[in-house]
């Protein structure tokens, strides 16, 4: 009786915020949390020295949350003794989870809505709770986020936005379009402002326990890493470019003759739709085995995408599809990374600069594999490196998988705004 009741001035509540339009509502929510939120400016960078808890409310699309991760580790090496605490999709916690100071509350993004039963659920976990610093990576936000942002009585309340998102944000990062800036140094302006190092190397750590289950899920298949082992994430490159050219695109692959050839596994119904390709399909897999997949994997052919952000992350050899406008977005620019690049759609002379672009890499591949690497032993008493991890290692530098960030131009579009 009382859950129906509960749900019944819910969906009230809901309807009467619709109502009123956003304006008005924020209006109305800011006087409910007047009590809660900090009005006093933001005082950069005095105020981060004492910042013991943080609270981080990650996006809920997938791309978007992958393409924020160089920015969000960033973030947590600047603040790595603080306590964590993350709001996030169930589906993305296996990115912050295994961490240490770190609590994690899902949430199901399909029932998240201002005064719904997820809502109040992740309400009372904030509400005996105070924070030093709030900051929202989720850019399409909706009047409940602003409400959880109010419950964290941060100080420092960061995330993209424009005015009408003050006082719930403080400190407000603006999108500007700029030319030639990825996305990936457009999401980094948010370390930048919480001065955290963005210079560092980040890479995916992969336990053995891992590594062997997909060596072994590769020999169920009979794919073998040598001469090469290619991903074809078949799923991205049928949205962005169609099923027909796709068709195109596996049987000139088939004849080309550069290795083994694997299919990345999207949702059962498209895996269910790809019965009849020419090459393997795997199934859909956890992020941890995903990374130690793309480690195995010598050249990644894909389309715009989480596996894009995911391939750059692992510092993969990759083929991406795509437009101009979506390689100047998604990319970095470094010798890795060989878009085949189209107008407005793919055609014949897309496949063909694809299987050019693969060779190339291949080759790249084998290069540097025949290579001699010189070891530097140890120096005594160094203690040895922990035990790689499932999910990325924020505290390490270098170390090899990701390639060094091209040096960020200063004219981004994440103009900050202190309120």
């Amino acid at each position: 009786m009382a859950d129906n009741k509960t749900k019944n001035t819910g969906r009230f509540r809901r309807t009467l915020f619709r109502l009123m339009g956003q304006s008005m509502s924020k209006m109305v929510i800011h006087r409910l949390l007047r009590k809660k939120i900090d009005r006093n400016p933001a005082a950069l960078p005095s105020d981060l020295n004492r910042c013991s808890d943080i609270l981080f409310i990650l996006p809920v699309d997938r791309v978007e949350m992958i393409f924020q991760l160089e920015n969000l580790f960033a973030i947590l090496g600047r603040f790595k003794n603080s306590n964590l605490t993350f709001i996030c999709p169930a589906a993305h916690s296996s990115f912050v989870s295994g961490m240490k100071n770190v609590r994690v509350i899902k949430f199901n993004p399909d029932e998240f809505s201002l005064y719904s039963a997820e809502f109040n659920r992740l309400v009372r976990e904030l509400t005996s709770r105070a924070f030093d610093i709030c900051v929202m990576l989720e850019r399409d936000y909706s009047l409940a986020h602003l409400y959880l942002i109010g419950m964290s009585r941060a100080h420092l309340r960061v995330g993209w936005g424009d005015d009408s998102a003050y006082p719930f944000l403080n400190i407000r990062l603006v999108s500007v379009p700029r030319e030639n800036v990825t996305l990936w140094e457009r999401n980094l302006e948010a370390a930048k402002i919480l001065s955290a190092e963005t210079g560092s190397n980040v890479r995916w750590g992969v336990q053995k326990s891992t590594a062997d289950e997909v060596t072994q899920l590769l020999n169920e298949h009979r794919l073998k890493k040598e001469p090469a082992l290619v991903c074809v994430d078949l799923a991205s490159l049928k949205t962005a470019c169609g099923g027909e050219w796709c068709a195109d695109l596996l049987k000139a692959l088939k004849s080309s003759n550069v290795g083994h050839f694997y299919i990345f596994g999207g949702t059962e119904e498209e895996n269910a739709a790809m019965k009849d390709a020419p090459f393997p399909v795997l199934a859909p897999m956890s992020i941890p085995k995903t990374a130690a997949l793309l480690a195995c994997t010598t050249v990644v052919i894909t389309g715009p995408g989480a596996l894009l952000g995911l391939a750059q992350i692992s510092s993969c050899r990759i083929v991406p599809a795509l437009t101009k406008e979506q390689a100047a977005l998604y990319c970095k620019q470094n010798n890795r990374i060989m878009p085949a690049l189209f107008a407005e759609k793919p055609d014949a002379e897309t496949v063909k600069q694809i299987q050019k672009n693969v060779r190339i890499l291949v080759a790249s591949a084998t290069q540097s594999a025949a290579q001699p690497v010189q070891n530097t032993p140890p120096a005594k008493n160094t203690p040895a490196p922990p035990p790689a991890k499932d999910e990325p290692d924020k505290n390490r530098k270098g170390g090899g998988s990701l390639p060094k960030p091209e040096s960020p131009n200063r004219e981004t579009d994440g103009l900050p705004k202190n309120g």
